[in-house]
């Protein structure tokens, strides 16, 4: 609900004016040549990084905030010149894509109020100053369109402006002021500049401060433009001379060296990452094919990112995938490695791993499946949805069976989702029936991992691995009575045994055999305690 004193049209209004105050400060950059150096970095005109900064940063706060009102939503979408993050009309939330960008741009340094930093300290202004403060009765005035005084709202506002004073750079801030401004800002009724505040000047009404009059029925004013007088004059200011400009470019290469640092350490950062989780994966017993597709789709994927760089054309591609096996061969396991590779990637902003099958997703009536569906989808957004034994969902042998509105909710939903990777898996022949059950199916995925069944020395290297996490030993003669056991199984034993997840049967029961053995000893040692014997297999 908007503040009782304005309507919610005022309040917008309020807000556009701070906002223009803005544009005409990145005007007045451009003008006088301060962009210049950026732009050619960038390939963005001042406005165009404005309309992306304070979409990002009004985004940031609707995630603080307990509830978003329609008219908040709509603040968000039309405040700025452009709809930078292409923010749906329609969209009930905000989607997780455009929240991640919002997110990983507002975080990068404030390249528009550095610049203002060098600006001021040659012309002797306070367009940082300016800069932050406008930016903060921007964010104001978004709560004040439902509740000003929501806390978490509040708490974001003053990590924001914690985060970003240290980029004002016009050296007329005073720390010990800081403190004072911010409280200021948060909890004075009505939205006005506190530059006085934040330069350490008395609070009193100044020709910086326009309040807004208390009772309703006085003329209403909206806040003016927050310029000095000098400031507000384009003719006031004359071009700077050869010498500064030359100035601004080395400061501005300075700024420039910094984000090239920054953004090279976060690159290697994320190389170092990916290449851990990699080494985790070749950890893993057996499964060297899957290993190897795993290694290409990720150098397919980190060569595309290339191409892109130098605006050559690039396949699209489908990060979907089909994992077929019998049942403990590792197909969870590497999904969950797989959605952290990709968040490291860029390709996924969470990187979280929900498991679903045909019992989560589909009901017993008519129209519940559908919502179970989204539901579920909706979880998932920023990461991996894996769907086990998913040719479940289809029984073309069951009259009045809702699985086939499961498919096709999701075949939907997955055109929808940029943030989203979805990976089913099952045995072979049952997931090659799956696919054909629905036209819509074989063409979102088109990577499928065979994942083959272990070894048993694979599985005997398992049971050591178990043992060794568990803080355990197992003797060599109770190894060898399980490779015996192994050995002895047929075809149909084997298959029903589980690979990796019989193993692990086997290594709880030992557990509990041995528990049963330890508490007859009158007083077990140490070895006693950690080691697995023939007698608990």
């Amino acid at each position: 609900m908007a503040n009782a004193m304005y309507t919610g049209d005022e309040i917008c209004a309020m807000g556009q004016k701070y906002y223009h105050s803005l544009a005409k400060i990145c005007k007045r950059l451009e003008k006088q040549g301060y962009w210049r150096e950026a732009e050619n970095m960038m390939k963005q005109s001042a406005a165009e990084v404005l309309d992306l900064y304070v979409q990002s940063v009004l985004v940031e706060l609707a995630v603080r905030l307990d509830n978003i009102s329609d008219g908040q939503k709509e603040y968000i979408r039309c405040l700025t010149q452009t709809n930078p993050l292409e923010i749906s009309p329609d969209a009930e939330i905000l989607e997780q894509s455009v929240v991640h960008y919002a997110e990983k741009y507002a975080a990068m340094p404030p390249i528009l109020i550095q610049i203002c930093g060098v600006y001021d300290r040659h012309l002797k202004e306070e367009q940082a100053v300016l800069f932050l403060d406008n930016v903060i009765n921007v964010l104001l005035c978004m709560m004040e369109l439902s509740d000003r005084f929501d806390r978490a709202g509040q708490e974001y506002i003053r990590e924001y402006y914690e985060r970003t004073v240290l980029f004002v750079c016009s050296g007329g801030v005073s720390p010990e002021w800081e403190e004072s401004y911010i409280r200021h800002k948060l909890a004075a009724r009505n939205i006005c500049s506190g530059v006085k505040w934040l330069t350490g000047e008395e609070s009193k009404k100044t020709e910086w401060q326009v309040n807004m009059p208390a009772d309703k029925t006085d003329q209403r004013m909206l806040p003016e433009t927050v310029t000095s007088d000098e400031v507000e004059s384009e003719g006031n200011i004359q071009e700077s001379p050869e010498d500064e400009q030359r100035e601004a470019r080395k400061e501005f290469e300075k700024v420039k060296k910094r984000l090239q640092e920054r953004q090279k350490a976060e690159k290697e950062a994320k190389e170092q990452r990916v290449a851990k989780l990699l080494d985790e994966l070749n950890q893993l017993v057996g499964l060297d094919n899957v290993k190897e597709e795993v290694r290409s789709l990720v150098n397919l994927i980190k060569v595309r990112r290339m191409r892109e760089e130098y605006k050559l054309p690039a396949m699209d591609m489908s990060y979907h995938m089909v994992f077929t096996g019998n049942p403990g061969t590792g197909k969870t396991t590497v999904a969950r490695l797989v959605a952290r590779i990709y968040r490291e990637l860029g390709i996924l902003s969470e990187g979280q791993l929900i498991e679903t099958d045909r019992s989560r997703l589909v009901a017993g009536y008519v129209g519940q499946t559908a919502i179970n569906v989204r539901e579920v989808v909706e979880q998932a957004i920023g990461g991996v949805l894996f769907i086990d034994e998913a040719y479940a969902l289809v029984s073309p042998d069951t009259t009045n069976d809702y699985g086939s509105e499961a498919v096709d909710t999701l075949v939907k939903m997955m055109d929808h989702r940029d943030d989203l990777v979805v990976i089913v898996a099952g045995y072979r022949e049952e997931m090659e029936q799956f696919l054909r059950s629905n036209t819509g199916l074989i063409s979102r995925f088109n990577k499928f991992i065979t994942f083959e069944d272990y070894s048993e020395q694979q599985l005997l290297e398992i049971l050591t691995v178990m043992a060794e996490q568990a803080g355990m030993v197992v003797e060599d003669t109770a190894v060898k009575k399980l490779g015996l056991y192994l050995a002895s199984m047929n075809e149909q034993e084997r298959r029903g045994f589980g690979n990796a997840r019989g193993v692990r049967n086997v290594f709880e029961r030992m557990i509990v055999n041995q528990a049963n053995r330890i508490v007859l000893l009158e007083e077990p040692t140490k070895e006693q305690l950690i080691t697995l014997t023939a007698q608990d297999v």
